[in-house]
């Protein structure tokens, strides 16, 4: 493919240019992510010592695990990393004390974005559907905190800060911000008034400052554009309404760089994006800069991939090798998420996943599923939805094949746990229509 030719020419000298400058923010960045980190880097020469270590640790992880992921065109898999979220709302004036259900909103976006659910993904006659992926991570709202109390995954802050200056003051409750949860167990999100001075929508740590800086760790959100309800779009921000600047942060927060390089043809580090001559802000055209300076292929930049800076409406996939990228980075510095008991209503469900007394097929499907059981024993069928909140309870069934009908449901991710007899084997489906 031209993509994968073009971008092995990239040297390892583009890699030590693009950490070792110091970008200034330019006016309209939407991102403070680079900004903040080319920051530490003048302040502590140690950054950019650990981020060549970590990806050398994720060169290393890639060149071991190849297959770790199925591409485009292949059944999804039932097996996915879970992430407990905890959302810390920091608030001045009471509307940025946004509602729970625009919290959840954020999360059905994560899990739709992450796991090639959205109604928006390309269609197989567009170029670059090949590259698209599910990346197989999914997001909950925490229901342990980490003294092992049940919780909502929503802390709630009153702040005299009138707006934050994306500096990091949001992490620490001396500064007016709250302290995080332990990193190593939980992606933290901060959720408040950034200023809008400089147009900046978030900011993410990526792992690589895990271990030396853990309480700065996690992603801050402005309020308008946390979600797809409530506050979303408002306050001059009405490109940002669905909750991409979130998915566009945590891909960072799991060691995505912005498709750019941020350098003119700079370099992302993944094969698979085309390599681009810098940011792209609206919505362009297809095909965007065909044959670009730095040379693309006939059909120009990806700007539809979450980590441009294009409005949400306009972005809509990850890339195979990104998500490759996203499991190395959960393989290596952020490997405690993979233990984390923080999801723990969530997965009724994630030790049985791929054991039972049951199968579900086809899967992903419409709504329409049959279960199938080779003991024949009986089966109580309880459908529950990625926060661990019962949705529909269904009748003893002992004799098979059986067709359950969800099509009145939402497409998204569910799990069907077997609650016969004390029973508790849980399989996951999708519905896609």
């Amino acid at each position: 493919m031209y993509i994968y030719s073009m971008k092995k020419i990239i040297s390892s000298f583009a890699y030590i240019m693009i950490m070792i400058g110091a970008f200034a923010q330019a006016p309209g960045e939407k991102c403070a992510t680079m900004t903040q980190f080319n920051q530490r880097v003048l302040n502590n020469p140690e950054v950019q010592t650990r981020m060549g270590q970590t990806e050398a640790l994720t060169k290393q992880w890639l060149e071991n695990h190849p297959n770790v992921l199925k591409k485009k065109g292949n059944n999804k898999s039932a097996a996915s990393v879970y992430i407990p979220v905890v959302v810390h709302v920091l608030w001045n004036d009471p509307i940025e004390n946004i509602t729970d259900a625009q919290i959840q909103s954020q999360i059905d976006i994560l899990n739709e974005d992450f796991r090639l659910l959205n109604a928006d993904s390309l269609d197989p006659s567009h170029p670059f559907w090949i590259y698209t992926v599910d990346s197989e991570i999914e997001f909950c709202l925490a229901s342990v905190d980490p003294n092992g109390n049940p919780t909502d995954g929503i802390t709630r802050t009153y702040t005299d800060v009138v707006s934050f200056a994306a500096n990091g003051d949001e992490k620490f409750s001396s500064a007016g911000g709250v302290d995080n949860w332990d990193p190593t167990q939980y992606l933290n999100i901060w959720v408040c008034n950034l200023d809008a001075s400089g147009g900046t929508l978030g900011y993410a740590a990526f792992p690589s400052e895990l271990s030396a800086n853990p309480e700065l760790d996690g992603v801050v959100i402005r309020y308008e554009a946390f979600g797809d309800i409530g506050t979303a779009g408002t306050g001059g921000f009405s490109a940002n309404d669905m909750g991409r600047t979130a998915t566009h942060e945590v891909g960072h927060w799991l060691n995505l760089r912005h498709i750019w390089g941020d350098d003119q043809c700079g370099d992302d580090f993944v094969n698979d994006t085309e390599i681009a001559e810098g940011e792209n802000y609206g919505c362009p055209s297809f095909p965007h800069r065909p044959g670009n300076l730095c040379g693309s292929g006939p059909d120009g930049e990806m700007y539809m991939n979450y980590m441009d800076y294009v409005d949400d409406y306009c972005m809509n996939m990850f890339t195979y090798d990104q998500a490759l990228r996203m499991y190395a980075a959960l393989n290596t510095e952020r490997v405690g998420l993979l233990t984390s008991a923080g999801c723990d209503n969530a997965s009724i469900i994630n030790a049985t996943l791929n054991e039972g007394n049951f199968e579900i097929y086809p899967n992903p499907s419409t709504g329409v599923f049959t279960i199938n059981s080779a003991q024949n024993s009986t089966i109580i069928p309880v459908v529950y939805n990625v926060i661990g909140a019962e949705v529909k309870r269904f009748n003893k069934v002992n004799q098979f094949p059986y067709t359950i009908d969800l099509s009145d449901l939402p497409n998204g991710i569910y799990y069907i746990k077997n609650n016969s007899l004390g029973k508790s084997k849980t399989k996951k489906i999708i519905i896609s229509k």
